[in-house]
């Protein structure tokens, strides 16, 4: 393929050949304008003669940004949940049309993005929202390529603001048993026991079937969760396929999910006449199932009568997702490899665990060596 570059006006701009008409066999010829030097046309034609021959250009069209998100966007709803697909939306409509999205996506650069994300975006979203963001654009650019659509991936080359590690406050188990205590007698107590000793997510334990559990084994397996939908709530199955996952349950667990079972036979009894079974552990009077905002309304209320006793002093008011904080935190403070935890938690990856409770494992690390030294060495001196 062959061009040439001439100057229009105070631009200079070039031409190739792009290919042949099928019916007439006349050369295809194309344009390309806006380059304030010479020099910088010619590496510019000279690339796109080399992407004529290597088979890789791709034509360019006005499509904008807000038309290729849109398209994209349309293609994920019915591969995502309803409630991932709204967040999406969110993101794209809210963050990214506004301000890139009368802009053509052959136009798109790096710089684009960068400037979106530092100079825009910062100051009125979390980093961690706007790594979502990125995240969005990057794999809707990559379908581009791979659809031949567009000739490059351009959000491969920028890095978002660094995400700031997200801090939580757990309980120890003194503070633990004493929330436990306050809670016996609620009517959901079950469901705080579980978020304590498996580390199960409110989702989750809210998704837990009577058939997902084997008491005369002791394990119950995570295989759904019950979240918030376009239209109320739904039951899914896990995102990964490491939140499908089978977990151990302490003696003392087992033993109370037998009781709690009897208790909710009995009360599907006494409400046969109007009683919905889902076969659900936490389910409502009526055996309907629970939402997460009442689960948490209750969680909440007896944190209120922990701190409305005089005996009580500073108890740590934290959220019902830190139980699940608490399980691993203390696991890992028995020494319970992080690998097991891993696995308890349903997280995707070990990096993932170890990097959520880096903070505990220094004194881990510690102890470790104190009891290392002792045994094998006979050094008695701490750290």
């Amino acid at each position: 393929m062959k061009g040439h570059v001439r100057k229009r006006g105070n631009k200079w701009c070039f031409v190739v050949t792009i290919g042949k008409d099928r019916i007439t066999g006349e050369r295809i010829q194309k344009w390309f304008s806006g380059f304030d030097k010479e020099r910088d046309a010619e590496r510019a034609m000279i690339e796109k003669i080399k992407e004529i021959n290597d088979g890789t250009y791709i034509e360019e069209t006005d499509e904008t940004v807000e038309q290729f998100m849109t398209r994209w966007l349309e293609n994920k709803k019915n591969q995502v949940r309803p409630g991932t697909f709204k967040a999406y939306s969110w993101l794209i409509k809210t963050h990214l049309i506004p301000h890139l999205g009368k802009l053509e996506i052959f136009e798109l650069k790096p710089r684009h993005l960068s400037d979106l994300y530092n100079k825009k975006l910062l100051s009125k979203i979390s980093a961690n929202s706007i790594k979502k963001l990125h995240s969005l654009i990057k794999d809707a650019l990559e379908e581009g390529v791979g659809y031949g659509d567009i000739p490059r991936n351009i959000a491969q080359a920028v890095t978002p603001p660094r995400v700031k590690k997200v801090k939580f406050e757990v309980w120890n188990e003194n503070q633990l048993k004493i929330f436990l205590d306050f809670a016996r007698k609620d009517r959901f107590y079950v469901a705080f026991e579980l978020a304590a000793s498996t580390g199960m997510r409110i989702g989750e334990i809210l998704g837990l079937r009577w058939k997902d559990i084997d008491l005369e084994g002791s394990k119950l397996s995570v295989r759904q969760a019950y979240t918030k939908a376009d239209s109320g709530y739904e039951f899914h199955e896990p995102k990964t396929a490491s939140g499908e996952r089978s977990v151990a349950l302490f003696p003392s667990t087992v033993t109370m999910l037998r009781d709690h079972y009897v208790e909710q036979e009995m009360e599907k009894e006494s409400n046969k006449d109007f009683y919905n079974d889902h076969g659900l552990v936490i389910q409502t009077h009526i055996g309907t199932p629970l939402s997460p905002r009442n689960l948490s309304r209750s969680y909440y209320k007896i944190l209120d009568k922990i701190d409305e006793d005089e005996n009580i002093q500073n108890f740590p008011r934290i959220r019902f997702h830190d139980l699940r904080h608490t399980h691993a935190t203390l696991l890992l403070k028995r020494g319970i490899h992080a690998k097991i935890v891993q696995e308890r938690l349903g997280h995707s990856s070990i990096t993932i665990t170890l990097d959520t409770y880096s903070h505990v494992l220094p004194g881990l690390q510690e102890a470790a060596l104190k009891g290392l030294g002792k045994d094998i060495f006979d050094d008695d001196s701490t750290l």
